[in-house]
C-alpha cells in the first residue's frame, strides 16, 4: 500500500512538477518550440499564431492547448503580447484588423464584449508586425531568426557593418572553381563586383560602378596572386 500510495501522489502532481527538484516548474511549452520556417511564407497571421510565434511557439501545435489553459498556464507573456498587439492595431501602428469577441448575454442574446479582442479571428500584416517589433527593439524572435543567423560582418542593421567588407567576402565565397569562365581569379572577382556594384554602394554619383572601388576590393578578394588564369580542380582538389 506505500508503494502504491507513493506513486499515486507522483502521478497527482501537476504536469509541470519535477521530482528532483521538488515543485520547481519545467518548461511545459518545450514540445511546441519547434516552429515551422514556412510561416515567414505567410503575409497575414492571425493574432494569436503571431503572438505565439513571437514567443517562439509552433501555432499549429500550441494553439490547441492555448485554447484550453486558464490564465496562470498561458506561455508567459502571452496575454501581454495579445494587449499590445490590439493597442498597436487599433492604434494605426500595426497593419490588421481587430474582431471581437461575442458572449451570450440571457434573455439579450449575442452581444459583443468590449474593449476585447478575438485573437484567433483578428490577423495582423507580418512585414508591418516585424517592423513594430524591430522598433521596440524586440527583435530576439522567431521572425528575425534570419538576421540572427546571418554573420553579423553581413548585417546592414549591424552596427559596424561594412558595405565594402561584405562585399570582398561575398565576392570571394560566390567564385566557382569548377567554372569555364574566362579571366584571371582578379579579373572575375572584379566583374562579380561591377554586377553587384549597386547593391553595396560601390558606385559612383552617376550609378556606374567606381572602378578604382572595384579594382582595389578585387585586390583584397584575389587569393591568386602570381597571375594567371584560375587553377581548374581536379578530382581530388580540395576546395577553398
Amino acid at each position: 500500500m506505500g508503494v502504491k500510495h507513493c506513486l499515486e501522489d507522483f502521478e497527482s502532481q501537476g504536469a509541470d512538477w519535477d521530482p528532483v527538484f521538488d515543485n520547481a516548474p519545467i518548461d511545459a511549452w518545450s514540445r511546441y518550440r519547434n516552429v515551422s520556417k514556412f510561416w515567414l511564407l505567410s503575409d497575414e497571421l492571425k493574432v494569436q499564431d503571431a503572438a505565439l510565434l513571437v514567443l517562439g511557439l509552433e501555432p499549429q501545435l500550441a494553439r490547441y492547448k492555448v485554447d484550453r489553459c486558464v490564465d496562470k498556464d498561458l506561455p508567459s507573456g502571452y496575454e501581454a503580447i495579445l494587449s499590445a498587439l490590439r493597442a498597436a492595431i487599433k492604434g494605426g501602428k500595426v497593419e490588421g484588423l481587430v474582431l471581437p469577441c461575442y458572449e451570450e448575454v440571457y434573455p439579450e442574446g449575442i452581444e459583443e464584449v468590449k474593449d476585447s479582442m478575438d485573437a484567433r479571428s483578428s490577423w495582423v500584416c507580418r512585414e508591418s508586425l516585424m517592423a513594430w517589433l524591430e522598433s521596440c527593439g524586440l527583435t530576439d524572435c522567431f521572425f528575425f531568426q534570419d538576421r540572427r543567423n546571418r554573420a553579423a560582418f553581413s548585417d546592414p542593421a549591424h552596427a559596424r557593418y561594412s558595405a565594402k567588407l561584405a562585399a570582398v567576402v561575398e565576392a570571394w565565397q560566390s567564385f566557382d572553381e569548377n567554372s569555364v569562365e574566362p579571366g584571371t581569379v582578379k579579373q572575375r572577382l572584379a566583374k562579380w563586383l561591377r554586377l553587384n556594384a549597386a547593391r553595396f554602394g560601390l558606385t559612383n554619383e552617376d550609378g556606374n560602378p567606381s572602378e578604382s572601388v572595384i579594382e582595389e576590393l578585387a585586390k583584397v578578394a584575389n587569393w591568386a596572386t602570381s597571375g594567371g588564369a584560375p587553377r581548374q580542380m581536379g578530382e581530388n582538389s580540395i576546395p577553398f
